[in-house]
């Protein structure tokens, strides 16, 4: 996927597909064709064109040493209209530095200009302003309403089993929908159909292991990647005598890939993982414990057909399960209490090419989902009872886009998508125009700009900066409005030293309406008109996105720098007047870079700085009185929201690699250092109002920092074979 297909003598080409295909028309007898994929060697074919020719070409990696490339080599970032997209590099999951050696795709996003992290140490991110819940997460097409092990601090993804991931933030094509803020697609590897591999790795707190290979040879392959943590083991001789406790995180990925004919592939891929925490305490006679479990599981069907030489099809069948279950044992009863979003769905959609000026896309999708706010399932002196909220909905799309070549100076993208949505007797019909459009200055500068309008159905409920299993996805009502956002974007792309630097910079400004605030005190996970406890409000984010890449030779790496705001405004909150987004970080600078030594050592590094995020914090207290004599309360004085910002958060980490290459197998050790300088980093802050000056023996109000993370250096080892 993504690979290009370029015809050097006539100045044009096309990108593969999701799938690989891909579909040219030439006007010529004999011509000759370019194939190229960064890390892969170029291959060169000379085609004859007496009639329409179907070809297949195999990429073969980069052997380890110099390789000497002549010719030009692909820019697709300065030559295509799309812009606000990121092919996310599987390399960079690896090679980078990482906290316990668990490499984790998330926090390589963090470290891209326009995205930024939550809490120390987590895994989640917004973009340009956007709340976590306004990113859309695709795992083999499958929506994952929640990517997270470890209450946030890793994703699910295991970066042994993916492919490749695509971010995109602005200038959003038209098959995609449903999130204001981002796309992030993930897609899992589809397994060798050629020989048998394998790889995997122990760390600190994980270990992993991938295998594939053909189950028909260059017919049908399988792929499956499994994980789990040992944190159960590891704490287990830590416990005080009577007391049980257990956390562990597991996931499962795989995939089968079967083409039937020349015409016909069909792929079947599942995800399965869960996160698992119990405890138990043991007095004389009396056994006390409860338990929290959350996961995701999702299986995707894909059958893709070739028509004809310019028409492609994907057809999927798509099923997707989030669920969190507390387990609450009180004398004679037991209760679980469980929340999550059911999906079963399905989508098609065409590739045609025309001509070699249009690329179009076009189809449609249809989901029916299962919210569930709150399940009670329990015993009661040997009596069992349910208490349901369950809430049907059915959610469709229609979508067109036209990638349109116009000149080889001009060229644009226009998309137009149709969100459907039925709860009850409430439904949304809304239309969401895309459109973005290149100019080229030169062969390695090119201009863009887009705009794109965005709605959203579902919405998420969360008591915390974190992602926990007592987050609420709900959706749209009668009350709650879809949300929806408007992103405009422009920004020069430029590419130097035969391409082999990209750089760029971007500006957008977002309008956001109908976003959701929750009144203070609101029980969000027992209420069943929750819808009634909402506020709605509008939202605007604006920034600066500046991007210096380095794809090739000894040292990689990349610069990102991200300038921006993020306001909101409620009428119930803040008097009505404008405040900070909590995610408002005024800067935010990435800095990472791989170099190699020689085929043996390698050496990594990752530094990142940023403006402490907003809070809000007491400015004074004064006492009530509340009934008798002299019985007051003392009551905290806030001031406006979010007027306060955390302390700047930096970090600095590194990787050292030794890599070892024997007759049948290739294994690397790797010592990885978190937090280099053990800096204090926030993670929350607390107010002590009767915190002691040690200097005057004051007592006096403060502000309590806590910090969770400091200097965490890690010994890993992975192999393949």
């Amino acid at each position: 996927m993504g690979a290009s297909v370029y015809v050097p003598k006539l100045k044009l080409g096309t990108v593969t597909n999701s799938y690989g295909f891909y579909s040219i028309t030439l006007d010529a007898d004999s011509i000759g064709l370019a194939f190229r994929f960064l890390g892969y060697k170029p291959v060169l074919k000379q085609v004859n064109l007496r009639k329409n020719v179907e070809l297949n070409v195999s990429l073969v990696t980069l052997e380890t040493g110099e390789v000497v490339v002549t010719g030009s080599k692909a820019k697709e970032n300065v030559d295509k209209p799309q812009m606000g997209v990121i092919d996310v590099p599987i390399t960079s999951v690896k090679e980078l530095p990482a906290i316990f050696g668990e490499k984790d795709l998330f926090k390589v996003l963090q470290l891209l200009p326009g995205v930024q992290s939550g809490t120390e140490g987590s895994a989640g991110f917004y973009v340009r302003g956007g709340g976590a819940d306004e990113n859309l997460i695709l795992l083999d097409e499958a929506v994952i309403y929640n990517p997270f092990h470890l209450a946030g601090f890793f994703s699910i993804f295991n970066g042994d089993a993916i492919k490749s991931v695509d971010l995109y933030k602005g200038g959003f094509p038209a098959q995609y929908g449903g999130r204001l803020s981002s796309i992030i697609d993930v897609t899992m590897k589809d397994g060798n159909d050629q020989t048998y591999h394998g790889e995997g790795g122990i760390g600190l707190i994980a270990s992993r292991l991938t295998l594939e290979g053909p189950i028909v040879k260059n017919k049908a392959s399988f792929m499956v990647s499994a994980r789990r943590t040992y944190l159960d083991f590891l704490i287990k001789p830590f416990l005080p005598t009577g007391e049980q406790a257990a956390y562990y995180f597991y996931d499962i990925n795989a995939k089968v890939n079967w083409q039937i004919s020349d015409k016909d592939r069909v792929f079947l891929s599942g995800y399965y993982g869960a996160d698992v925490l119990s405890f138990k305490i043991s007095n004389p006679g009396d056994t006390t414990g409860a338990g929290i479990t959350w996961g995701n599981k999702s299986a995707t069907a894909r059958w893709n057909h070739v028509f004809n030489p310019k028409l492609f099809a994907n057809t999927s069948f798509i099923y997707n399960d989030y669920l969190s279950t507390i387990s609450i044992p009180m004398n004679n009863a037991n209760y679980d209490i469980s929340s999550g979003i059911q999906d079963v769905g399905g989508k098609v959609d065409f590739d045609w090419y025309p001509t070699p000026l249009h690329h179009i896309k076009f189809g449609g999708t249809y989901t029916y989902q299962k919210y569930i706010p709150t399940l009670i399932e329990g015993q009661v002196g040997g009596t069992s009872f349910t208490n349901e909220q369950v809430k049907f909905v059915h959610t469709a799309a229609a979508y067109i886009n036209d990638e349109y070549t116009y000149s080889e100076k001009l060229s644009f993208n226009i998309g137009l998508r149709s969100p459907f949505f039925d709860y009850r007797q409430t439904q949304y019909i809304n239309i969401e125009p895309r459109f973005t459009v290149k100019y080229s200055l030169d062969k390695t500068t090119s201009l863009k700009a887009g705009y794109a309008m965005m709605y959203q159905n579902i919405h998420l409920l969360s008591n915390s900066g974190i992602s926990l299993p007592t987050d609420l996805w709900i959706p749209s009502s009668d009350i709650v409005k879809p949300q929806q956002s408007q992103q405009v974007s422009a920004g020069i792309f430029k590419n130097f030293l035969n391409n082999s630097f990209e750089t760029s910079a971007e500006v957008y400004y977002k309008r956001s309406t109908n976003l959701i605030e929750y009144a203070p005190g609101t029980d969000i996970f027992f209420n069943p008109n929750v819808d009634k406890s909402l506020y709605f409000g509008d939202g605007w984010a604006y920034g600066l996105e500046l991007f210096i890449k380095k794809n090739e030779g000894k040292f990689t790496g990349w610069l990102g720098y991200t300038l921006s705001w993020a306001d909101r405004q409620f009428a119930q909150l803040n008097n009505g007047n404008p405040y900070p987004a909590t995610y408002d970080r005024r800067h935010d600078i990435s800095l990472t870079g791989v170099y190699n030594f020689n085929k043996n050592w390698s050496f990594s590094s990752v530094f990142v700085y940023e403006t402490g995020s907003s809070l809000t914090i007491p400015i004074g207290s004064y006492y009530v009185p509340t009934g008798g004599y002299q019985n007051f309360m003392q009551v905290q004085d806030y001031g406006p929201m979010n007027s306060y910002k955390m302390p700047p958060y930096n970090r600095l980490d590194i990787g050292i690699k030794y890599t070892k290459k024997h007759r049948k197998y290739e294994d690397e050790w790797r010592l990885d250092i978190y937090n280099v300088y053990s800096r204090r980093n926030p993670y929350f802050v607390t107010i002590d109002p009767n915190w002691k000056n040690p200097n005057s023996n004051i007592t006096q109000a403060a502000a309590i920092q806590t910090s969770i993370f400091p200097i965490i250096p890690t010994v890993s080892y992975n192999f393949k074979f």
